[in-house]
């Protein structure tokens, strides 16, 4: 006969007891609607959100830089990489802001304890705890879900926290039926297989596609659903562009034309809530100032981030700019951070969500002294 481990051993990883945790999910009292999406690989912000007024730009990128003529023209002199139409016309609709110079506190170029200390929200990268799990601690009647399978750092720690991944497994009702009074004598398996199945009901039977256009449209799919998230996780991956980088096509003009299509599709799937929706997209640090020999970009420090959504309300580059100049760049290589991406961070959770100056500081610790930047309404 066969038993409830051998068949659970059968059914892998693709079941509906171990989605994966790349799509996480979790919500506050607050009706707004707030995405983060980590771009893992450290985005070329240089590229992205470009200082052409900036004369040292094209000298340190003699292959890889873009004239002021391919760009797509934002505030202050800046501008931004044709790839990115859809948030260009968002930001022309003051739906679209970026934020330029900035990074969290670590100034190392590991990307594995980079990425940590961007989800912790700390200077550490052993913190086990997500700085986005933190924040839900702070939140009274916050409904969020859970699934015993891994979750992005971010979302760790003592709030349980939901999480899907298309797969390929297609549950008829009498198999449905048929797993749950097998997991009826596990309470664990019993509770994590009723949410799975909630969640399977709130994907609307959508495309197992795993590109992230599917998946953004899935995360609109879900905080549209009744009794939907209003807080969700996404990330998008392979921006370590070391080599072959391009200018206005290239590796880096494909990453975003996949982050620019997963905004659209976004935006269409979020219907009306588009218009109480934050997204936050950052990468754990930037890349060097200078192309490589092999016409890429090696592991910086300063970077851009992006701030979109229909609660945004106006578009600007918010940017103390530190300049290009040898003296001006960190460590005579890398675009000198001069704007901090908790405080940007603090301020949206602050201006969006509610958050009070005792739930931000829980949320990053020992930032006390650390103000939140105003950056929806300033």
């Amino acid at each position: 006969m066969t038993t409830r481990r051998h068949f659970l051993k059968g059914v892998g990883a693709a079941s509906l007891v171990t989605l994966l945790p790349n799509f996480a999910f979790a919500s506050t009292q607050s009706p707004n609607v707030l995405i983060w999406i980590t771009l893992r690989g450290a985005m070329d912000g240089l590229n992205v959100v470009v200082p052409s007024f900036d004369e040292h730009y094209q000298k340190l990128r003699p292959t890889i830089a873009l004239s002021k003529e391919q760009l797509n023209p934002l505030d202050k002199g800046f501008g931004l990489h044709p790839a990115l139409k859809s948030v260009h016309q968002m930001y022309q609709d003051k739906q679209a802001m970026f934020v330029h110079a900035c990074a969290t506190g670590y100034r190392s170029r590991s990307h594995f304890d980079g990425q940590k200390i961007l989800e912790n929200g700390s200077t550490d990268p052993f913190d086990p705890v997500g700085w986005l799990n933190r924040f839900l601690t702070t939140q009274q009647n916050n409904q969020a879900l859970a699934i015993d399978a891994g979750l992005p750092l971010i979302a760790q720690g003592d709030v349980k926290v939901s999480s899907w991944f298309p797969h390929k497994l297609k549950a008829e009702e009498e198999q449905a039926n048929l797993l749950a009074e097998m997991f009826q004598s596990d309470a664990k398996l019993s509770a994590n297989f009723e949410e799975a199945m909630k969640l399977e009901s709130m994907s609307m039977g959508g495309s197992q596609n795993k590109q992230f256009t599917n998946l953004a449209k899935q995360a609109g799919k879900f905080v549209s659903s009744p009794n939907g998230p209003n807080i969700v996780v996404l990330e998008l991956g392979g921006w370590d562009t070391h080599s072959s980088q391009g200018a206005e096509k290239g590796r880096l003009a494909n990453q975003l034309s996949k982050f620019d299509q997963g905004m659209a599709a976004l935006k269409s799937a979020l219907g009306e809530k588009w218009q109480s929706t934050v997204v936050i997209a950052a990468s754990e640090f930037g890349r060097t100032a200078a192309e490589n020999g092999t016409k890429g970009t090696d592991h910086g420090t300063g970077n851009a981030m992006l701030v979109i959504g229909g609660a945004v309300s106006q578009s600007k580059v918010l940017s103390n700019w530190p300049g290009l100049s040898p003296t001006q760049l960190h460590e005579g290589r890398d675009l000198k951070p001069t704007v901090d991406i908790r405080a940007v961070t603090k301020g949206i959770l602050q201006e969006h969500l509610g958050a009070s100056e005792e739930a931000l500081n829980i949320t990053f610790p020992e930032t006390d002294d650390l103000v939140p930047l105003n950056v929806l309404t300033s």
